[in-house]
């Protein structure tokens, strides 16, 4: 990997804290700034990465990323947003950006980073999963079966991901909400469930038998 230059954006200190020390272990330079200085940060400091805080409404400083592209900055985006920001949630299409949802890990926040800004170095040995014909790469967020890619959501993923990880060890639906999902999810715990049956159709009934349903705990993946 070599040196590059990141721009962390956030209104809230506790947050620029987190993203510093979680990316202190690549090799970037990073500078800081608020919100509503962006712009201008932007027009005035030569970057490679901005680290943005989207919060629950991202498409401000989506909008702020895409008009920047527009007049030819070339820059990768990485938008924190909180959960309940998903289903409405939209990317700058106009350069190489990611989302990163609030309440996730650290090494998943690295991940992400890594995968922007060093394409094809981001995947070491370690982060590559293999079961069978299934190959799961934690620093890309990709999955594929014989070499074809799975058309996972991100919380498709993100549970199915979890779960080969952390294989032979039962999860309830409560704990799985808090680990995928984030601290910050409302919502019915039956939404596991569903993600589990697409998983389930996805990855094919060979693997899916992998996935066991503990009656009344929840799920285990068999390694």
């Amino acid at each position: 990997m070599h040196m590059r230059r990141a721009l962390l954006v956030s209104d809230d200190v506790h947050t620029l804290a987190w993203i510093r020390q979680a990316v202190s272990r690549l090799d970037l330079s990073m500078s800081e700034v608020g919100v509503k200085d962006l712009t201008t940060r932007l027009a005035e400091t030569d970057v490679d990465l901005v680290i943005v805080d989207g919060g629950r409404s991202p498409e401000p400083v989506a909008q702020i990323m895409e008009n920047a592209a527009a007049e030819g900055l070339e820059v990768g985006a990485l938008l924190v947003v909180e959960a309940e920001a998903l289903p409405v949630m939209r990317l700058p299409t106009r350069l190489h950006a990611d989302f990163f949802v609030r309440g996730g890990s650290s090494e998943e926040l690295v991940a992400r980073v890594r995968a922007l800004m060093w394409p094809g170095e981001e995947a070491s040995t370690q982060e590559l999963v293999r079961v069978g014909d299934l190959t799961v790469n934690l620093a890309t967020y990709q999955a594929n079966l014989r070499g074809v890619p799975l058309d996972f959501t991100y919380l498709e993923y993100a549970l199915f991901s979890f779960l080969v990880t952390h294989p032979d060890r039962a999860y309830s639906r409560e704990v799985l909400l808090r680990r995928v999902w984030g601290t910050d999810y409302f919502g019915g715990s039956r939404t596991v469930d569903v993600h589990v049956r697409r998983i389930r159709a996805k990855i094919g009934p060979e693997l899916s038998d992998r996935l066991d349903t503990v009656r009344n705990v929840g799920y285990l993946w068999r390694g």
